[in-house]
């Protein structure tokens, strides 16, 4: 009976951390597709689907909130998605709202660099993020 509740353990951590990588995929789709939309001059869509891509990773840290390090050690990422939705994702909210070309590129390049950020201090650096156009 402690070999298959061992087993089930692993099996669910397993299946946690594929449903946390897909969504973590998801949301790199979806920032691209907020671009080619903001790109195509289609403000509103890309609004909405930036509020898309924060879901995918605002559900990806509340369902994992503390993450291991390249260290060993416990990593709260809770202050990282704060620091996140309150800096880049709210600029780039705030440049889609107020349809901004510059301002909304900049965004772009500053969301991206906190995400490529947070993966670092995870010790996450083999995870590579697309190039925004």
């Amino acid at each position: 009976m402690h070999r298959t509740l061992l087993l089930s353990a692993l099996i669910l951590a397993s299946c946690a951390d594929m449903m946390n990588s897909h969504r973590m995929m998801a949301a790199e789709r979806k920032m691209l597709e907020t671009r080619k939309l903001q790109q195509a001059g289609r403000w509103d869509d890309a609004l909405a689907m930036a509020e898309r891509m924060h879901g995918s990773v605002a559900r990806t840290i509340q369902s994992a909130p503390s993450q291991k390090s390249a260290q060993g050690g416990r990593i709260d990422v809770t202050p990282l998605l704060a620091a996140w939705e309150k800096g880049p994702f709210a600029e780039l909210k705030t440049a889609l709202q107020k349809r901004d070309a510059t301002r909304s590129a900049a965004a772009f390049q500053s969301l991206r660099q906190q995400c490529v950020n947070c993966h670092a201090v995870l010790g996450k650096q083999h995870i590579r993020l697309a190039e925004i156009p």
